[in-house]
C-alpha cells in the first residue's frame, strides 16, 4: 500500500460507518470510471445531461444530506 493511500484510509477510518460508506461509493465510482475504456456510456451521458439541465433550470432542487434524515 501505498504511502498516500495509507494516508487516505487513516483518514477515512474517522469517520463514521455510514460515511465510510459514502466515501467507498465514490472511491469505487471514481475507479470504475477511470477503468472505463470508452468513458461514459452515451446513455448514462444522455440522462445526466438531462438531469444537470432539470437542475441548472429550477426544475428539480438538490437537499442537503442532514435534510434526508425525513426520508428514512
Amino acid at each position: 500500500m501505498t504511502t498516500t493511500l495509507k494516508e487516505i484510509v487513516g483518514e477515512l477510518s474517522g469517520l463514521s460507518a455510514e460515511k465510510q460508506q459514502v466515501a467507498a461509493s465514490v472511491i469505487h465510482a471514481l475507479w470504475v470510471e477511470e477503468q472505463a475504456v470508452d468513458g461514459i456510456h452515451p446513455d448514462w451521458e444522455a440522462e445526466l445531461d438531462r438531469r444537470n439541465a432539470q437542475i441548472e433550470s429550477g426544475e428539480v432542487e438538490l437537499v442537503s444530506e442532514s435534510s434526508m434524515d425525513a426520508f428514512e
